[in-house]
């Protein structure tokens, strides 16, 4: 995680465990991770292409406003919204 917030760049992940591991959030944290996750699990990744193509308008806007750490989650309609920290 060092590498992407430090050139930041954005994480993308299916793993939706990750803000609860006290481990993985402190990296988050450190290394100031932008996370995008995918809400549902059992996408398949043609699936996730075109949840993406969707999403990446509102990715880049909340990536923009919000200073990180942050994670968000894409759903399978291409809504993305902040799932941590909650304001």
């Amino acid at each position: 995680m060092p590498k992407v917030g430090a050139n930041g760049w954005v994480l993308l992940t299916a793993d939706k465990r990750i803000r609860y591991n006290f481990l993985e959030k402190q990296a988050l944290k450190e290394h100031a991770v932008r996370e995008f996750v995918f809400a549902s699990g059992n996408m398949s990744g043609e699936d996730m292409g075109a949840v993406l193509e969707l999403a990446i308008p509102k990715m880049r806007r909340l990536a923009r406003k919000l200073e990180p750490p942050f994670v968000a989650a894409i759903t399978r309609k291409g809504e993305v919204y902040l799932r941590w920290p909650k304001g």
